[in-house]
């Protein structure tokens, strides 16, 4: 087990913003078929009832575990364990589909939880704003053109049962782009899809991707805060050290670049971090990707010390995915995130040597996505360094 004060110099490193050298990767590997954690066709509560973020748990001050990965009208599954959630049909959030994009209150998948003390539950949302519903701010008409998308933040004070909006729009904001919305740009523009929170020295961190878009780059951002409970403190990683400070379309009107995010280890992190946990025994972070790589699709796993630097990642599991599936594919997948059912921490936030790949399975009709969508897991397990 690495030793405590070899935490405590990385977490001094990473708080002055320096880098650590890449970890040798740890091993993890498959461990048996996947199992069906959620049916769609057996236990949706609504059509729409259907997996459409990266599962995510929590332990409440009662000791009930809330385990969500949900569609834009957020659902829970809570029991008495990670093993033993079933599904609740009770709405714990949803966006409130304002038409201005300067509200950054469309439609909003609650995406990451934290909680200290089981009662408090903040979270980010990914909010997208759905500009070919409005005509007049998208003449194409066209979805992926005309989509803008924010990072904002919600908090439960009931211990996970409802979550509102953290301020009143568009204070919730935690990270934009700089720029105003300018309707049709030919793509999608923003940060999207937060990782889960996790806790490191006296921070808290969260991954996010960029598309790129002006001054800013494509890749994983990383963000951080030292308050957990105001959306407007967290900043993000320019390179060198923790000082990109966001705001909301241009409204300050300073370079637009110190305003933006650098992209962390563009080499190895080439798609969406959907996840990040400590490992327990080497204090490692593993990082969980769905990605292309070398031309296999699939789950792929990388590791750091730091957060910063990140080992070449490793195939967990080859499949088609998302958005690289063929004709001839039964189902695709997407969303995996790594929880271990006997994490020590409130938030899931570490793992053993055992544990899950939870992941979302698209079943595919006719080559099309449908709402048809299982929420599976995948044993693996998780050895010491590679010989």
């Amino acid at each position: 087990m690495m030793p405590a004060i070899t935490h405590r110099i990385i977490a001094t490193a990473l708080s002055l913003g320096l880098t650590v050298p890449s970890a040798q990767a740890l091993t993890v590997r498959t461990a048996g078929e996947p199992e069906t954690v959620t049916s769609w066709q057996r236990d949706a509560c609504a059509r729409s009832d259907a997996p459409d973020t990266p599962a995510r748990a929590f332990r409440d001050a009662g000791g009930t575990v809330h385990l969500v990965a949900s569609h834009s009208t957020a659902r829970a599954l809570t029991g008495p364990s990670l093993d033993a959630v079933r599904p609740n049909c009770a709405v714990i959030f949803q966006g409130h589909g304002q038409d201005d994009p300067r509200l950054h209150d469309d439609r909003s998948w609650i995406s990451s939880f934290y909680t200290a003390d089981g009662n408090t539950v903040h979270a980010l949302i990914s909010n997208e704003f759905h500009a070919q519903k409005r005509p007049a701010l998208c003449p194409s008409g066209e979805y992926m053109r005309c989509w803008r998308n924010s990072i904002t933040a919600a908090v439960s004070t009931d211990g996970g049962a409802s979550f509102q909006l953290s301020a009143a729009p568009p204070g919730h904001t935690v990270a934009t782009l700089p720029y105003p919305y300018s309707g049709d740009a030919g793509q999608r523009t923003g940060y999207f899809a937060p990782s889960n929170i996790i806790r490191h020295g006296d921070h808290w961190y969260a991954f996010i991707w960029a598309e790129r878009f002006r001054a800013q780059k494509r890749g994983a951002c990383l963000l951080r805060t030292d308050d957990i409970a105001d959306p407007q403190a967290w900043r993000g990683w320019d390179g060198k050290s923790f000082s990109v400070r966001f705001v909301r379309d241009g409204q300050e009107g300073e370079a637009a670049e110190m305003h933006t995010c650098a992209p962390v280890a563009p080499g190895m992190l080439q798609g969406t971090v959907r996840s990040v946990v400590r490992h327990r025994a080497s204090g490692l972070f593993i990082a969980t990707l769905a990605m292309s790589r070398d031309g296999v699709s699939g789950i792929w796993t990388t590791t750091s010390r730091d957060l910063l630097s990140w080992s070449k990642p490793d195939l967990l599991w080859a499949a088609p995915l998302l958005f690289r599936y063929g004709c001839g594919d039964t189902a695709a997948f997407d969303y995996p995130a790594l929880l271990d059912p006997a994490s020590e921490s409130r938030n899931f936030e570490d793992a053993g040597r055992t544990a899950y790949v939870y992941m979302t399975r698209l079943n595919l009709d006719k080559c099309k996505i449908t709402w048809n969508r299982d929420l599976i897991r995948l044993p693996v397990e998780i050895l010491g360094d590679k010989p």
